[in-house]
């Protein structure tokens, strides 16, 4: 049997106790509620504070991107302008909307629309960065030099591209050429100077000099032959004749070095000859050894002269800057197979001396000098050396030369 207590019997009391309970509930709804807004707003506040943020970053994204030192751009793959930055608007000197799906080859100068789109096809059959420098213009206005890096995006239908003004890059370098271009024709021309100063200096000592020398020994001669031998006269006269004989070896020492009579007479070989027994008869402590290969006859006077000007220098540097016992030139014809066939002349001097440091600041005048007759021959010089190993000196020069 269930007994009620009097107080759930009494409906007032039940209605109280009912009421609180949905009080409480109520009560506790909106304390929920009420958190639940705080969490919401305070989730919203951080989402907006992250949202400004997030445009902040995108328009300072957007601003180092529209004003980057370079251009950007991508393009599909048949070469249509899809985004571009001002920068690179600027560098085509149109507004940026008016770009938009035209073609980027549009804008380079007409030489240049073929070598472009030949590169944009490499580019996409590439899974490497390329590069290529064109020019951007027309006939109308000044040019403009550009160089284009691009990368193929992952979908293989786009690709992104960096576009750099280097036409003050490409000013300076033609400057440079052309600098490097009047250096060499001035180099050209000392040389020649200096070699007809030479001529003339030896022609003067030849039949100046020289013939007031044998006119001196002749004279000479005469009294030797009548004169007594016991004389303090036939002593003297002696020894003029010997100083006379002295001062006809040097002369003849300076004129091959100012200008080898073989050179002219008989060409190069014999003058390379003629020098190794002159140059082995003044430094009889030093081994020269001269190997001349193939035919070297005909070479013209340009390169005989420059030839053996080269041999000389590279004989001086060898015996009194490397200090070497032992020197060996090499002289012949090299040809060299390829795409086409190159022949050259190929010149080598090789010592044992003390070497040096390629490193270093200077190479001495000699190699210096070696180094831009060279050049004026359009030829190219490699040096190989290093501390107590001795010296390589390798010389290619155009056979025929260019005059």
């Amino acid at each position: 049997m269930l007994i009620l207590n009097d107080s759930f019997t009494n409906p007032n009391v039940v209605f109280d106790h009912l009421q609180t309970n949905m009080n409480q509930r109520s009560q506790y709804r909106r304390l929920v509620d009420f958190e639940l807004h705080n969490q919401m707003q305070l989730l919203s506040n951080q989402l907006q504070i992250k949202q400004q943020e997030l445009e902040k970053s995108h328009n300072c994204y957007i601003d180092l991107y529209d004003h980057a030192p370079v251009g950007y751009l991508t393009l599909d793959n048949n070469g249509k302008i899809f985004s571009i930055n001002l920068t690179g608007a600027s560098l085509l000197k149109a507004e940026r909307h008016t770009l938009i799906g035209k073609l980027f080859s549009d804008y380079f100068a007409n030489i240049d629309k073929q070598a472009f789109v030949t590169y944009l096809q490499e580019t996409f059959s590439s899974s490497r960065k390329t590069s290529i420098d064109l020019k951007i213009g027309n006939i109308d206005d000044i040019l403009s030099y550009v160089r284009l890096e691009s990368t193929v995006i992952n979908s293989k239908n786009m690709c992104r591209m960096m576009m750099s003004d280097i036409s003050q890059l490409k000013k300076t370098i033609n400057l440079n050429r052309d600098l490097l271009t009047e250096n060499r024709q001035l180099m050209k021309e000392l040389f020649r100077v200096q070699e007809k100063e030479r001529r003339v200096l030896a022609r003067e000592l030849h039949d100046a000099l020289g013939q007031w020398l044998t006119a001196i020994r002749a004279e000479n001669e005469v009294i030797l032959n009548y004169t007594d031998k016991n004389s303090i006269i036939f002593t003297s006269a002696q020894a003029i004749k010997e100083c006379t004989e002295k001062m006809h070896q040097v002369i003849r020492t300076m004129l091959h070095r100012l200008r080898p009579i073989l050179l002219d007479t008989l060409g190069l070989p014999d003058a390379l000859c003629e020098l190794k027994k002159q140059w082995i008869s003044h430094n009889t402590g030093t081994i020269l050894r001269l190997e001349l290969s193939g035919n070297l006859s005909l070479l013209g006077e340009r390169l005989n002269i420059n030839i053996f000007r080269l041999v000389q220098e590279g004989l001086n540097n060898a015996y009194k800057h490397a200090k070497a016992s032992q020197i060996d030139v090499f002289l012949g014809r090299e040809t060299i197979m390829g795409n086409s066939t190159a022949e050259f002349l190929l010149l080598k001097i090789k010592d044992n001396g003390k070497g040096f440091n390629l490193h270093a600041n200077s190479t001495g005048l000699g190699l210096v000098g070696m180094r831009e007759r060279v050049i004026t021959l359009d030829g190219r010089m490699v040096i190989e050396s290093a501390q107590n190993r001795g010296t390589d000196i390798t010389i290619r020069l155009p056979f025929p030369a260019k005059n």
